[in-house]
This record gives structure tokens, sequence and C-alpha cells, in this order.
């Protein structure tokens, strides 16, 4: 049996990472950890190879295509391979253009319906958070309510499965493991996938804020350059080191 801890501050710390935070509605389920560092209590974990396997996240990569809708009545295109960057979401994102004219404004919308940004026909548009720069041409006719698409795929961390919880039911070295807080390599670990969990910050957060993971150090934020949680929001505030609470999917 792994031991959480044997000695003490003064200050007993509020939680530790991958705890359950309180008796919220909750679920947990068990996946397989396929990556040979193993997953350490309180990490993000994403769908593996095999059956019910997971695997721990690494470095953002995606890929972008850009293309009309068929049907626009003008023959603009868009960029057809824009550079995708951490901050976008997987998904479709939308731009249909509001005006007819060469330079034309447009409203962008991402994979969620919400709006994200604006721009113009004709001029390089780096103002939508994960997508470096796009641009709609004004070839033909450029008319209200044409349509282009931006398709983001991402290639890693496809898809998000759950945080990994912390449990004392973990043997405390493991052939292969590099880690002791965590379920080691071929481990049945549990995943949470809806309720609250306490995780270390990587720097100052606030109540009601986007998560964002740091795969270079494990901590959670609010920069959008680093790995996005899908559907989770801090509950509490803290600064870099300290414990805060992450709501997944209940707020």
């Amino acid at each position: 049996m792994a031991t959480y801890q044997t000695d003490y501050s003064v200050t007993p710390a509020k939680g530790l990472p991958g705890q359950i935070a309180n008796e919220e509605k909750c679920n947990k389920v068990s996946r397989t950890v396929e990556s040979s560092a193993g997953i350490a209590f309180g990490q993000p974990a994403f769908r593996g190879s095999g059956d019910h396997g997971v695997i721990l996240g690494g470095t953002f990569a995606a890929t972008g295509a850009g293309s009309a809708k068929s049907g626009n009545v003008g023959t603009g295109t868009i960029t057809a391979s824009p550079t995708i960057t951490a901050g976008a979401k997987a998904g479709r994102y939308t731009a249909v253009l509001t005006g007819t004219s060469a330079t034309a404004p447009y409203i962008v919308t991402d994979p969620d319906g919400v709006v994200v940004g604006t721009g113009n026909v004709a001029t390089a548009n780096t103002t939508i958070p994960g997508i470096t720069t796009f641009t709609i041409s004004n070839a033909g006719t450029m008319t209200a309510n044409d349509t282009y698409f931006i398709d983001v795929t991402y290639t890693a961390n496809v898809k998000f499965v759950g945080l990994s919880v912390l449990t004392e039911a973990v043997p405390p070295v493991a052939s292969g493991a590099t880690l002791v807080d965590g379920y080691p390599q071929y481990f049945t670990g549990a995943f949470m996938t809806m309720g609250q969990m306490y995780v270390t910050a990587g720097a100052s957060v606030v109540d009601g804020g986007d998560v964002y993971w740091n795969p270079s150090n494990g901590r959670y934020t609010s920069t959008t350059t680093h790995i996005r949680i899908p559907d989770a929001t801090f509950d509490t505030s803290g600064g870099n080191g300290d414990i805060v609470e992450v709501s997944l999917k209940l707020r």
C-alpha cells in the first residue's frame, strides 16, 4: 500500500493532487495505463491505443484544414492549412461574411458555437485563439452569408478521458514505473470523468476560470498556450504551487 504522507507541517495542506474534493456528483471509470512513465495522481488521461487504455497527455499537436462551404455565391477561398496552436478546440470553426464587398467583414465561431473573433476579407486574421493566421481571399463576388470553415484535428491528446484519482491501492514500486505518487504502467487506475478534484496550480488562477494543463510540470493554469481540459472550471483561486479545486462537467 502506498503511503499518503509521513511528515506534517504546522499548517496541513487543504488537499492532495488527485483527491476528490467534496461529495458533489462524481463519476469515475477504470482504465488501464499504457504510458511507460505511468500517470501521476491529479493528471489528465487521454484515450490510448488498446481497449480501455489511457495515456498521459503530452505536447500539443494538431492540424488545420480550411475550406469554402459548398453553395457559396462568391468564389473566395480560405487558407488551406492554417497553423494550429494550443488553445484551439478540436472541431470546426466557422467564418460567415456579414457584408458584400471585396473587404467584407465576417464573424468567427468556434466548434461550440461561441463567437471568438471577427475579421475582414483579404486581410490576414491573427486574432483567433489557437489559429496562428488565416486569410479569406476576395476572389470573385464576396457575398453576405458566404461561409468558410477551418477544421481542427488533434494529433496528440486526441480524446480526454478524465483526471487520475488519488488512491492508496497502488504498489509503491512497480516494474517499468518512474513515479511513485500515481498509477504505474499496466495498472488499472480510477479516472474522474465528472466531479470536484484538488490539483496543483502552476500560476495564478481564479475561481470560474477555464482550466489548462502544462505538460512540462504537470500543473494547471489559465494560460491558453497550454493543454485545454474540456468542460473544466477552476472552483477556487490560488497561485503557483497552491492546491486548488477544479470542477469537471459540473459548472
